[in-house]
């Protein structure tokens, strides 16, 4: 893959999940973590067959379970504590698969060291979701 794509991709991906938080879209939110987790996936998957490492096998298994527990959807949830627990669940997950990436981009010499940033960015991000949802400060939208 390019390395122009490489750097284009995430930065994308990161603004879309920023648009999210500062406009309050779960929806955006949701794309931006899904997109990048799918690209990662098969960036692993990429370096997988070149080089037979399992370790990429490891990272994308990563990455896949931030695409699933993003896919984006337009569904209206009602306010009920299961929405809000179910948030806060998959906010905290984000966060610390971003913090193993952080962490995992200063073990290896095929991510750019620039990553361990951004990975910190979207680690953080989660955590003000969570103190937004459990602090009412989105709206949840009631049936």
């Amino acid at each position: 893959m390019p390395e122009i794509i490489k750097m284009i991709v995430p930065l994308l991906c990161l603004l879309i999940t920023l648009y999210g938080v500062i406009k309050k879209n779960r929806v955006f939110f949701n794309t931006g973590y899904f997109i990048f987790g799918l690209f990662i996936v098969f960036d692993q998957l990429n370096f997988f067959l070149e080089n037979s490492n399992s370790n990429h096998i490891a990272i994308g298994c990563i990455f896949m379970l931030q695409a699933i527990l993003t896919f984006p959807n337009k569904l209206n949830y009602d306010g009920g504590k299961i929405a809000k627990s179910a948030s806060s669940k998959i906010n905290l997950s984000l966060t610390i698969i971003n913090l193993f990436a952080a962490y995992l981009a200063t073990q290896v010499d095929y991510v750019p060291i620039e990553a361990m940033y951004g990975h910190l960015l979207l680690a953080v991000l989660p955590i003000v979701a969570i103190y937004l949802v459990l602090s009412n400060k989105i709206e949840v939208i009631k049936k």
